[in-house]
């Protein structure tokens, strides 16, 4: 199969392009790349929808896409899933793309399946990685049974290809722009035809406490193996003091040490890159791996002696993780 065009999804975040478009821009770059030295030739283009867009037009068109399909209405300016899947539908009625990729947002995380039934084809969620095979097939990574093995998924049949990827799964590099990238506006007539029974009625944002573990330069990890109350209280202590984060594995939060999953590490939560992970009772998934891979130092504590973590820690330490979050903390008061 040969790839011809690729859509991206480029979602608006404060008016600004998401960073995950760049992330899953650059894939596309290099999947252009192997199309190209197998004798074809990739497009790749974007898709922008919302309201007051000429900022964020230009950024997308700059970008390094070869053609830019924008939709600027007031009915786009705060997310509506009907509003935006039939802009969806058309940009892909007349790219018809091979591909089209979403950064597993929250948007995305709805997007992404709703225009799979929409459009009858396969959707492959929070890929870890895409390649095209030697047969010119395109492979889905995503993490199975547990995260124990990669599982590679296969649309063979149906197009096109639906494909999320959680932000920071990816690396973004810098593209150079093409100076023959091209705007086609969608006519906004498409979405008067729109029947929903879904009304937009504000936007509440809620203020987010402390430092964001996508940004802290120190992030403590909370496995299943640290599940108890005092262990929860001990980690807050620590990364207070290191002036950090605390995030926690899928086991943990199911075992209720955390409230929610806004600090979940992994491929179906964030991706992390600090200057060091401590990893304390993390068995080490690949869904969670793939999530912390890149930390710069990465140190991990467990009981297991053959924990996966240990695979890809720079230091390594068998012993019991609570005791050792306790020890630190104690050390680390007494040094203030």
């Amino acid at each position: 199969m040969q790839l011809n065009n690729i859509l991206i999804f480029a979602e608006l975040k404060d008016q600004k392009i998401n960073p995950v478009f760049y992330e899953l821009l650059t894939k596309a770059k290099e999947l252009a790349e192997i199309s190209c030295a197998k004798g074809g030739c990739l497009k790749i283009s974007g898709l922008l929808l919302g309201s007051g867009l000429d900022a964020a037009g230009n950024e997308l068109k700059a970008s390094g896409v070869d053609e830019v399909f924008l939709l600027d209405d007031e009915r786009l300016a705060i997310y509506h899933i009907d509003y935006y899947c039939a802009a969806i539908s058309h940009a892909v009625s007349k790219l018809d793309p091979d591909v089209v990729f979403f950064g597993a947002t929250s948007i995305g995380e709805e997007l992404a399946p709703t225009m799979g039934v929409r459009l009858k084809t396969g959707v492959a969620a929070h890929c870890m990685d895409i390649k095209i095979k030697e047969d010119g097939k395109l492979a889905q990574l995503v993490p199975a049974f547990g995260g124990k093995v990669v599982g590679e998924i296969f649309t063979p049949s149906t197009r096109p290809q639906i494909i999320s990827v959680k932000p920071g799964i990816l690396s973004a590099a810098a593209q150079q722009t093409n100076p023959e990238c091209r705007v086609i506006p969608i006519d906004q007539k498409i979405l008067d035809g729109v029947a929903s029974d879904i009304e937009a009625l504000s936007v509440t944002t809620e203020q987010s406490r402390g430092i964001s573990i996508d940004k802290a330069q120190f992030v403590v990890c909370a496995g299943y193996g640290i599940s108890d109350v005092d262990s929860k209280e001990d980690l807050d202590q620590l990364a207070k003091l290191l002036n950090g984060a605390v995030g926690y594995t899928r086991p943990a939060i199911d075992a209720g040490l955390a409230k929610n999953e806004d600090n979940l590490i992994g491929t179906s939560g964030k991706s992390v890159r600090p200057k060091v992970y401590l990893g304390v009772g993390v068995s080490g998934s690949t869904h969670h791996i793939c999530g912390m891979k890149d930390s710069d130092l990465i140190i991990s504590v467990n009981t297991d002696p053959n924990a996966d973590l240990f695979q890809v820690s720079d230091y390594k330490a068998v012993g019991d993780g609570a005791a050792v979050i306790k020890e630190l903390v104690k050390i680390m008061s007494e040094s203030e």
